[in-house]
């Protein structure tokens, strides 16, 4: 999978162990006829793995904006009627932006109030 990534011009997708059941999931879905999950799943795993690459290589040009700094559930959920336990099972769910760095969870404000929107909407 890796290699057909990179022969395409994307970064490898980094399968963390922690979503190792997650991804036999999405694949048993893709055996199935639904792929829309592990395209989903891989793109998140592609995305991750980029940045940490670019966080790697170099400094930024620019400071990112506060609402796109990356902050942990902790930090998020003082901002927001939600706990960071909460905040943390809408990361394992896909729900918000988030990238796991060791045994943390980070996010950004921006995908957090992303979420309050969403669910405003769907209580309309």
């Amino acid at each position: 999978m890796n290699l057909l990534l990179m022969q395409h011009g994307y970064p490898p997708a980094i399968i963390l162990r922690t979503d190792r059941q997650a991804y036999y999931r999405v694949l048993s879905l893709a055996d199935n006829g639904r792929e829309k999950p592990l395209v989903n799943f891989v793109g998140r795993a592609a995305e991750r793995s980029l940045m940490f690459y670019l966080e790697a290589a170099g400094t930024q040009v620019e400071k990112p904006k506060k609402e796109e700094t990356w902050l942990s559930l902790a930090e998020a959920a003082q901002a927001t009627p939600y706990s960071q336990e909460y905040l943390s099972l809408l990361a394992r769910l896909g729900r918000i932006e988030a990238a796991k760095r060791g045994r943390n969870w980070f996010t950004t404000r921006k995908a957090v109030r992303q979420y309050m929107d969403t669910i405003k909407r769907k209580k309309r």
